[in-house]
């Protein structure tokens, strides 16, 4: 290997030879007057209770996006994920299509985690995940993540983002790092805007000029006053986003050139409102709220039926032209807070809150069928309906306290009670059971339930809840002039997961002038989730190479899944290291690098599909036809390493502000250990509980490299003046691994290339309060390799669905944007 270096020490290398032209993606918050160099030095509340830490002074790295970077991500969903995902490479936000639930609510990863991975908090105040579970997506499968279209972009002052192990702060979930949204505290004025855009592309495999997707986005925000400081704020988020397809064409299909499927974009409707305020009693306390609503109608679809044939039907259910079942999903999400802060007697602050959460999911199905309910057959279903509640009381005090050095140290204490609850109700009859017509001919062996996927039935249904505990304490401060040091413990204990006891050090050292070491050590865990807990899914998959089947998932007290050995989940604990170095040789210029190790132990997954063929000496609660089933289990222990390097140059050029920016991330998720599997899997059923596609899901599946290239140019912000925008993305390779040795096929495996996607902007100031912009996503129209044929289902999927650039071209915007006064 001599002359070669690992890639993280060539990005090292590479970001230090190109530190003049290096800029942040993270932009000043925005109270910063119009027209100011980008600065890192905004006080963050993110991690720390000190009051004077700054993303080049913090203990762990700290990313912060004001909203005019996220305004400046005009995707097609007009979402935080979406902003995130460009302007963040250690976050992965993924299109899904063709995936179930997943085609509904989409899910972010940081680090290379899965999503209910990271903590999201609004305001620094815990937000409930969604009610449903990923089971047909391939990254973040098994998860149960926080639905981020939920949360108006419109409503948000800034977003930090600790990227480091934070359990001992805010306990279960925080492992691969902490997202903290915090929303606009204006007095007064408001913003309305308008976004338009589409998709225009040239689609290589069927050689067509593709218009679109369709997208409205409309936006408005004010703010009054309340007393001598306070404000109270309110806006609506309201985003309409037509379909899209790019699905090639069908080889099974006997027209020639017929594009049967539909892959692509979900049919959407969001509408978020949303109210934020705080109210001054007193020169030292007030009240404050939040009030955030979300409806989200959507559409996704399903795999293409082909027409049927009549020897199976004698009796005339035939479909003779095929369907196309269509999902649907009906979402509604509430987070609600308020609370009171102020200053005790003596040196304390404190801070007490309420928080609640809801959000209810009802999954269902358009065009659709039961061919055992013959002609008589529904075409829609109710699938089931999915509902969770989290209810968080906290009280956090804090305190700077004299301890005989220079300067007192702060301390904190503070305690969290929460209720979770979980439950769902079954589907339409129709949507799951084998109907008169399979009865009756059982010889044509008719698959029961919808088509698309199966509906929960009431064996299935559930309610289930659990209370949480905790406490906590920290102290942090310099205990020199170079050095500042932060130390934190938490105990919590879940009535259904056990208790938990985590830990943090973490210390910045400033050994040269503008030159610091930074460190952080902890451990860290996640309580399973309710819905992995207690949740059962009948979706339709692959359950070998080229057939669609029906699969159960079954929660582990199921007697099916006890038949087949599962056992309780237990919490993961995981052991987060970091160090990192940060320096801003003169004021426009900071570096910061960073390297971070986590082993995660117990890690929680959904089983790869067990098939048990049909026979004699199966379980009673399997049944002798067998079947194919998962479950959620311990089944792996793994290690995430990596490296995250940001730069940010900014200088006056042509009357205007210039950022030069680069954002890089390298991280690789490996197994360490795969847990030995139930002998009962072995009896009964064929394959492993864990195979090769469960693990590609978690390693090759996620990208290695990302990097976020961009430039920035401003003018004043007078009438007449720019705002342009160039960012160049930059993502390594991916694996996709489909494993059908269980059921006598191989293993379909293919490596897609690195991909590179260009991003503009121009935004023109007509007056003073009026601003025109244009941009583009995807300028150049790059799509990812094309997926093979042993990958592609006959030509319907030309692109997989792991590409991070996405798969549905080049995207055309229009912004008009008036700012109230």
């Amino acid at each position: 290997m001599k002359g070669r270096l690992p890639r993280p020490t060539k990005a090292v290398l590479l970001a230090l030879a190109l530190a003049p032209a290096l800029a942040s993606v993270r932009a000043a918050a925005d109270d910063r007057p119009p027209g100011t160099p980008a600065q890192l030095d905004d006080i963050i509340v993110t991690g720390t209770h000190a009051k004077d830490r700054t993303e080049l002074s913090s203990t762990a790295p700290v990313d912060i996006l004001g909203s005019d970077d996220l305004r400046a991500v005009a995707g097609p969903n007009a979402s935080l994920g979406q902003a995130l995902q460009a302007l963040l490479p250690s976050f992965n936000f993924l299109d899904q299509s063709n995936s179930g639930s997943a085609d509904h609510v989409r899910a972010g990863q940081l680090r290379g985690l899965n999503p209910d991975q990271i903590l999201v908090l609004i305001n620094g105040k815990r937000v409930h995940p969604t009610s449903i579970v990923n089971v047909e997506s391939v990254v973040g499968l098994g998860s149960v993540a926080v639905d981020f279209n939920s949360i108006p972009v419109n409503a948000i002052k800034r977003v930090e983002v600790l990227r480091d192990g934070a359990g001992a702060q805010y306990g279960s979930d925080a492992v691969a790092g902490v997202i903290n949204v915090i929303l606009d505290d204006a007095r007064e004025g408001g913003e309305l805007s308008v976004n338009l855009g589409r998709f225009y592309t040239h689609f290589a495999p069927t050689d067509t000029h593709i218009r679109d997707g369709q997208t409205v986005n409309v936006q408005g925000k004010y703010a009054v006053p309340l007393g001598d400081t306070g404000g109270l704020r309110f806006g609506v988020d309201a985003t309409s986003h037509q379909a899209t397809n790019r699905a090639g064409y069908d080889q099974l299909n006997p027209n020639p050139n017929a594009v049967t499927f539909q892959v692509g974009d979900a049919k959407l409707r969001n509408l978020n409102l949303w109210l934020d305020g705080d109210l001054p009693l007193a020169a030292d306390a007030g009240l404050y709220g939040v009030l955030l609503y979300n409806h989200r109608t959507s559409g996704g679809d399903a795999f293409f039926r082909e027409p049927a044939d009549p020897a199976r039907n004698p009796e005339g259910i035939v479909y003779p032209n095929g369907f196309l079942p269509q999902s649907t999903g009906n979402n509604d999400d509430w987070h609600v807070s308020g609370g009171a802060r102020g200053v005790l007697a003596g040196p304390w602050r404190y801070d007490a809150s309420l928080t609640y959460g809801l959000n209810t999911f009802s999954y269902g199905l358009a065009n659709s069928f039961n061919d055992t309910y013959g002609p008589a057959s529904p075409t829609s279903f109710n699938l089931g309906d999915f509902r969770f509640s989290q209810t968080t009381l906290n009280v956090d005090l804090a305190a700077d306290v004299p301890v005989g050095l220079a300067q007192p140290l702060t301390a904190a204490v503070g305690a969290e009670l929460r209720r979770e609850t979980y439950g769902t109700a079954p589907g339409d009859p129709a949507s799951y059971l084998n109907g008169p017509y399979g009865v009756q001919n059982p010889v044509l062996g008719l698959a029961a339930g919808a088509q698309g996927d199966g509906g929960l039935s009431p064996q299935n249904a559930s309610a289930s809840g659990r209370n949480i505990g905790g406490v906590y304490a920290d102290l942090s401060g310099n205990l020199a002039a170079t050095l500042f040091a932060d130390a934190g413990a938490r105990f919590d204990h879940y009535t259904d997961a056990g208790s938990s006891t985590t830990g943090k050090l973490s210390a910045r050292w400033e050994f040269l002038p503008r030159l610091g070491l930074r460190g952080a050590i902890s451990n860290n865990f996640r309580a399973p989730a309710l819905a992995q807990v207690a949740g059962a899914y009948s979706p339709t998959s692959y359950v070998s190479q080229g057939v669609l089947g029906g699969v159960q998932i079954v929660p582990v007290s199921n007697p099916i899944a006890q038949a087949l050995g599962a056992q309780p989940l237990k919490p993961e604990r995981s052991h987060n290291y970091s160090v990192g170095l940060t320096a801003q040789p003169v004021s426009a210029l900071q570096l910061s690098a960073d390297f971070f190790k986590i082993d995660i132990k117990d890690r929680i997954a959904l089983s790869q599909q067990i098939n048990v063929p049909a026979g004699t000496g199966l379980p009673a609660a399997i049944g002798p036809n067998g079947g194919v089933f998962q479950f959620f289990t311990n089944a792996v222990d793994t290690q995430t390493r990596g490296a995250e390097l940001v730069g940010n140059w900014s200088t006056r050029v042509a009357n205007g502000n210039l950022r030069l920016s680069d954002a890089s991330m390298w991280a690789s998720n490996t197994i360490s250990n795969i847990h030995q599997q139930p002998s009962q899997v072995d009896q009964f059923g064929s394959g492993l509980l864990f195979g090769l596609q469960a693990q590609n899901a978690i390693t090759t599946a996620v990208p290695r490299r990302r990097d976020v290239v961009s430039a920035a140019w401003s003018g004043d912000g007078a009438a007449g003046s720019w705002n342009l925008l160039a960012r160049l993305t930059h993502t390594g390779e991916v694996t996709r691994v489909f494993d059908f040795s269980s059921f006598g096929g191989g293993v379909p495996t293919q490596t897609y290339g690195a991909t590179a996607q260009l991003d503009v902007e121009a935004e023109y100031r007509v007056i003073r309060d009026l601003a025109v912009a244009v941009g583009a996503i995807n300028l150049t129209d790059r799509y990812p390799t094309m997926s093979s044929a042993d990958i592609n289902y006959f030509g319907n999927l030309p692109y997989d669905f792991l590409s991070p650039i996405g798969f549905n071209g080049r995207y055309l915007y229009l912004r008009l944007r008036y700012e109230l006064r």
